[in-house]
């Protein structure tokens, strides 16, 4: 299996029923997963948890589980897979964590045209003067997960799971939450 492959298993059977289900309890859709940078074996899978405190995005409690226990590996030495591309806040952990290879299932565009959620896009606009973090720079390098399925000689097949995931996720119901900075 090549690592997209290993990585859309791994969102299939670790993270999508977790999304599932913190949703159902009003959280919202985004998390992250951390895999073994060779295997790609599962360490840590977290989900949105703003019910508890507005603060707590799907990347920070996959950082904030990853780091619990103690004897995690190098973070360096693992792969962050992120559902939707992070917000400023959660790419700045992401960094500090020491994660330093990144995946994304849903870009920036996916996120405000699919999920109808612009904020992370005006906040990097209104307080970075940006459009978002750079793919490559001193701390991480980023990878879409699509853009890297297609480069497979499994493309098809691939995509064709993602495009599966893609619509489990346009079936989570998603309650409205009134963040209380906005």
């Amino acid at each position: 299996m090549n690592k997209p492959q290993l990585i859309i298993k791994a969102i299939k059977e670790k993270l999508l029923p977790l999304t599932e289900k913190k949703a159902a309890e009003g959280n919202h859709l985004f998390g992250g997963i951390v895999l073994d940078r060779q295997s790609c074996r599962v360490i840590t899978a977290g989900s949105n948890n703003r019910q508890e405190n507005p603060i707590y995005h799907g990347e920070i409690d996959t950082i904030q589980r990853f780091f619990a226990d103690r004897n995690h590996p190098d973070p360096a030495s693992c792969l962050f897979v992120a559902s939707h591309d992070p917000c400023p806040m959660c790419i700045s952990a992401i960094s500090w964590a020491g994660f330093h290879e990144i995946w994304v299932l849903f870009g920036y565009d996916d996120v405000k045209r699919k999920f109808g959620m612009p904020v992370d896009l005006m906040m990097y606009q209104e307080l970075f003067a940006s459009e978002g973090a750079s793919d490559e720079n001193s701390f991480f390098r980023k990878y879409y997960l699509k853009k890297e399925a297609a480069k497979q000689e499994n493309a098809a097949e691939l995509l064709k799971e993602i495009a599966e995931i893609e619509a489990r996720y346009d079936r989570i119901p998603v309650q409205y939450f009134r963040y209380p900075g906005m």
